[in-house]
Parts: C-alpha cells; sequence; structure tokens
C-alpha cells in the first residue's frame, strides 16, 4: 500500500474533543528540529499517553492494518515556522491528525499544509490541515509541513504517528474503552 490515504472526520466528536483537551492541557516544549538547527516548533510528546496510544487501534481498523507505535507527539507550529522536506526514517508509515478548527471559507488562504514530493510525479501534491482529517503515507515519502499564514493567529496543530506495520492476532476495540481511558487520566 503505497499510497496516501485520506481520512476526513477521522474521530468522533467525542474522541476527538478528548483529544483536543489533552493537547491543550498538555506540556509544550519549544526545541530545534533535527534536520535545520535554525528551524525551532512547539512539541509535545505523547508516547506514554494510554489514550492517544490507543487511537492507533482506530487508525488501523480503518486503513485494516495493524501497528506498533515508535513515536507519537503533537507538533504546533506558529506563523513562519516552516519545516524543510525530509522523510521518517525507520518507520514503515506517518499518519498525522489535524486538530486545528479553521472555518471552511478560510482554508484555501490559512495555510498550514502538509506537502508531498514524490519521484513519480513531476509536481509536488499538497493537502490543507481540514479539522480532524487524518492523513496516513508511507514514511518513506518526501514531505514536508508549513505553518499557517500570518491572517491565521493560531498555532498549526498536529498529532503525529509514527508507526510500524505489525502481523499479530486481532485486538478488539470499541469506543467504550477509550472513554475509560480518558476519565482514568483525567481523574488521576
Amino acid at each position: 500500500m503505497d499510497k496516501i490515504i485520506i481520512q476526513d472526520d477521522f474521530l468522533n466528536k467525542e474522541e476527538l474533543d478528548n483529544c483536543i483537551q489533552i493537547v491543550y492541557d498538555g506540556k509544550w516544549n519549544y526545541m530545534s528540529n533535527n534536520l535545520c538547527r535554525d528551524t525551532m516548533f512547539w512539541k509535545m510528546d505523547l508516547i506514554n499517553n494510554d489514550y492517544f496510544n490507543n487511537i492507533t487501534k482506530i487508525i488501523g481498523k480503518k486503513i485494516s492494518k495493524k501497528f506498533k507505535v515508535n513515536k507519537l507527539y503533537a507538533i504546533a507550529q506558529s506563523y513562519g515556522q516552516n519545516d524543510d522536506y525530509h522523510n521518517d526514517i525507520n518507520n514503515d508509515y506517518t499518519f498525522c491528525l489535524y486538530i486545528n478548527d479553521i472555518k471552511n471559507e478560510l482554508i484555501e488562504s490559512a495555510g498550514g499544509q502538509i506537502f508531498f514530493k514524490l519521484s513519480n510525479l513531476a509536481y509536488n501534491i499538497c493537502y490543507e490541515p481540514l479539522f480532524n482529517r487524518g492523513i496516513f503515507f508511507p514514511s518513506n515519502y518526501i514531505h514536508k509541513s508549513v505553518s499557517f499564514s500570518k491572517c491565521i493567529p493560531n498555532l498549526r496543530i498536529c498529532i503525529i504517528w509514527k508507526l510500524q506495520e505489525t502481523f499479530e492476532e486481532d485486538v478488539k476495540f470499541d469506543s467504550e474503552e477509550l472513554q475509560i481511558i480518558y476519565k482514568d487520566i483525567n481523574h488521576t
């Protein structure tokens, strides 16, 4: 499956609201990009967050694959914090989930896209960061993200899963399980 898969309305409202709350309540670190030391960005490590790790099951169910999570984090970019083209080495797939609610009439001028440079195409392709949009792609694809334009005062926030495909037995999943985990996280 060497293709980009777009999943609009990826999570249901309750799951998405829980994700947003966890990210907005979390701790951000301001750090340099490993690829370009001049580019600073905001990052929140989510690898130990049970709620986000369980969303991996939703990704697998919708893509019809099973995954082990290698890395899991949120990235936030303010105006001018543009990424450089890169690939995500040591992973099979990357999944990005956008949680910024930009009005539809502003999305074309908002910026914040993810760009892909594919060797079999003579042009680059990009996807807009629509609210609750998931983008799944092979990690060896060359890509970069850009910040919102100066007309959008918000941070561009994307939750990123770096995934390794596994072939373990079926794992049962239901939304109720995510609710229990979310409640446990918020009551500890």
